[in-house]
């Protein structure tokens, strides 16, 4: 089901294997920041193909780009077509020698995009043009990505090794593609040296994924326990210095992925793996609450898990520090307000004048001239009233109300005249949006370990742990899915709109959420003092949940006797106490990803 639903984006799209590869490539830069100053930094280290002289002049680059474009046209004999051999310059000579220009680096993707354009569209039309582009994009490729060229050439090239089909996905007869098995040797020993650039490893480890995502039943014994040893490593393994957390935990889904395709006999060992990693604290939210999701949908889950409440706690606890960090994020988007009226200046107070003061009271102005009347006390009204008090700033009504000031002044005076109007829905400020998306991910992927589905409540056909587990323990994940589902109706509660009344809604699941992680939050939390208190950090009291110890507890409530010594002669002032240790930092919020329709 999984590969048809794949077959049918790639097919349904005919340009998707270009925006995937420049979309992958955006996601390498942006991940591993430091690329960029490699490749300027170690740019005269890097071999170049030589560019032949008629190469340079744009007719002969043209003409080079129409042969290729008709001859992946080209639905007949392809002996028969006269610029058969300009169309094979162009694949196997021209572009690989451009790709490896130091000053053409802005201008490699595009030069990959139309390539692998013109290759989609052969192998659409199921001519032998199609298997000739092919070859020769293989054997262009192959050498720039293996060779001791630019970086950014490298990582082309090791995308474009990773898409070749020998045959595309088939839409109407539901087939996935048929990954081309000549690259697949090339990409695990591109991922497997490690003196190879991050970027160029993380494009062989895209390319292994998806050839084992529609070609495991073509691995042989030796490449998949080559796969299987090189993807358990890297699920095992921390960070290596030169790759950031969030980076390594993107290449790790991969690896779980690619685990859980190649689909071996320790595939039990993995479900439980999968589990053990969605539980532990020090693990980022992309590799944790994915890493759930997929056992949930694994059968090999039944009776891997010894203690179902340990696991709901401790996810619990992670949708618990992901509501603490979005509102510590929320609120530090949060600008001073600019006072609503600004102080008189003090020779105003003596000036004399006899015209009568302006009416305080009365209804509000029509248009936007009685604006002018809404300061002073009508600016107390109308912030009792529903509107915001600083009018000058934002003119938007109440989110009870449900309408903004780009509705105009019409509708305000409709309003108050007893006009009915249709409900309307409360807008919703964008960071709300964005908030409430990221939390309901975390949420989802979590719901689909527990329950096998992504959508609310209990499914006719369980899986994940409520399928895994003996019978006694079900009630217990039945439990914790409810409860879940009142945080995730809160969440959706559409009358927090903005930023202040959503943190206020956070806030009080925080509390929900820290119940039900029971001690798996309070040892976060004490785990999180020591560790500060250790650092020297003060932190205020208040920031702290830990309960005091019953020593101390004990001492307030009957305090020591006073010393009349001490009394008679005072000791110098003590140092100030140590402040209480804070509660544990949130762990880093999960990429914002597609929309959940299923749970909004």
């Amino acid at each position: 089901m999984i590969h048809r639903a794949t077959t049918y984006i790639d097919s349904s799209h005919p340009h998707s294997h270009e925006r995937l590869v420049a979309l992958f490539l955006a996601i390498l830069v942006a991940a591993m920041g430091y690329f960029g100053v490699q490749v300027h930094g170690q740019e005269a280290k890097f071999d170049t193909i030589p560019m032949n002289d008629a190469f340079k002049k744009e007719s002969t680059v043209k003409r080079m780009e129409r042969a290729a474009g008709s001859f992946a046209s080209h639905r007949g004999d392809i002996n028969a077509f006269a610029e058969k051999r300009v169309a094979e310059v162009y694949f196997r000579t021209y572009l690989p020698a451009k790709m490896t220009q130091p000053d053409a680096l802005e201008e490699v993707s595009q030069s990959v995009q139309e390539m692998m354009g013109y290759l989609s569209r052969a192998q659409r039309g199921g001519a032998p043009a199609g298997t000739e582009i092919l070859k020769w994009v293989y054997l262009g490729m192959k050498p720039i990505a293996e060779g001791n060229y630019s970086p950014i050439a490298r990582i082309n090239a090791t995308l474009v090794l990773g898409r070749l089909d020998m045959n595309p996905a088939d839409l109407l007869k539901q087939q996935p593609p048929v990954p081309l098995s000549s690259s697949l040797p090339i990409l695990i020993n591109l991922y497997e040296d490690e003196n190879n650039a991050e970027g160029i490893r993380a494009a062989a480890l895209h390319g292994i994924r998806r050839y084992v995502t529609y070609g495991f039943s073509r691995l042989n014994d030796n490449q998949r326990t080559k796969i299987t040893q090189l993807m358990t490593e890297l699920l095992d393994a921390p960070a290596p210095p030169n790759r950031s957390e969030q980076a390594h935990a993107f290449l790790q889904r991969y690896a779980v992925d690619i685990l859980d395709y190649a689909r071996t006999s320790a595939s039990p060992d993995l479900a439980k793996k999968l589990v053990s990693i969605s539980t532990d604290q020090s693990r980022p939210n992309m590799i944790a609450v994915y890493s759930a999701a997929r056992a949930g949908k694994m059968k090999e889950l039944k009776g891997q898990v010894a203690s179902p409440s340990d696991v709901l706690e401790s996810w619990s606890a992670r949708v618990w520090l992901a509501l603490q960090d979005e509102v510590k994020r929320l609120k530090s988007l949060e600008r001073p307000r600019q006072a609503a009226i600004q102080p008189s200046t003090p020779d105003s107070h003596l000036r004399l004048t006899d015209e009568p003061p302006k009416p305080s009271g009365g209804r509000m102005g029509m248009g936007m001239d009685g604006m002018d009347g809404m300061e002073g006390s009508d600016r107390g009204m109308m912030a009792s009233g529903g509107m915001e008090s600083d009018m000058g700033m934002d003119m938007s009504m109440d989110s009870s109300y449900g309408m903004e000031s780009d509705m105009g002044m019409e509708m305000m005076e409709g309003y108050g005249m007893g006009m009915s109007m249709a409900p309307v829905a409360i807008p919703q400020k964008p960071e709300v949006v964005a908030s409430r998306k990221r939390l309901l991910h975390i949420i989802q992927q979590l719901h689909v370990g527990a329950s096998g589905a992504p959508s609310l409540g209990i499914p006719k056909t369980p899986a994940g742990l409520l399928a895994s587990v003996d019978a006694k323990d079900k009630v217990i994940v039945e439990e914790w899915l409810a409860a879940m589902q009142v945080v995730v109706e809160a969440l959706n509660d559409q009358s927090k709109s903005d930023e202040p009344l959503f943190i206020e809604g956070l806030t009080v699941q925080i509390d929900v959420l820290k119940d039900m992680a029971g001690p798996t939050a309070i040892e976060i939390e004490r785990a999180k003092a020591k560790e500060m208190e250790l650092a020297g950090i003060a932190v205020d009291a208040d920031a702290t949940a830990i309960d005091p110890p019953r020593d101390a507890a004990e001492n307030i409530a009957k305090p020591a006797a006073i010393d009349a010594a001490a009394v008679a002669a005072p000791a110098p002032p003590a140092a100030p106490a140590e402040p209480a240790a804070a509660a544990a930092e949130p762990a880093a919020a999960a990429d914002m990803l597609p929309s959940l329709d299923d749970l909004q």
